[in-house]
């Protein structure tokens, strides 16, 4: 076999019993790791969210410029809150078109 010192030995188990500590960590943090699979995303995943967004959030969405960012907030201050996406047809300048295209990318949580 190999001509090792003890100290040589001592240092090859050494780096050999944290090699498998590792190992079994890393098995154990996959194992019993909570898992999300795509299936239990909510469908409103990347909607902005007309309860929680900013101004700068709602101007992110294609179709809402800084006015209308600005009156979404208003209605949503003066309304304590939009319980529907559908609410927004009530606010001035959102015509049917408008809303047919940002309808998709928002959600009322």
């Amino acid at each position: 076999m190999l001509d090792l010192t003890r100290e040589e030995r001592k240092v090859i188990l050494f780096l050999a019993a944290i090699a498998l500590l590792g190992a079994g960590a890393n098995f154990a943090a996959k194992q019993f790791s909570p898992r999300k699979s795509i299936a239990s995303f909510s469908r409103d995943l990347g909607r902005v969210d007309l309860n929680a967004a900013d101004k700068k959030m709602l101007m992110g969405v294609s179709g809402i410029g800084e006015k209308l960012a600005q009156r979404i907030l208003d209605y949503r201050r003066e309304h304590s809150g939009i319980s529907s996406v559908d609410e927004l047809r009530d606010i001035k300048g959102m015509s049917a078109s408008r809303f047919a295209g940002i309808r998709e990318y928002l959600s009322a949580e």
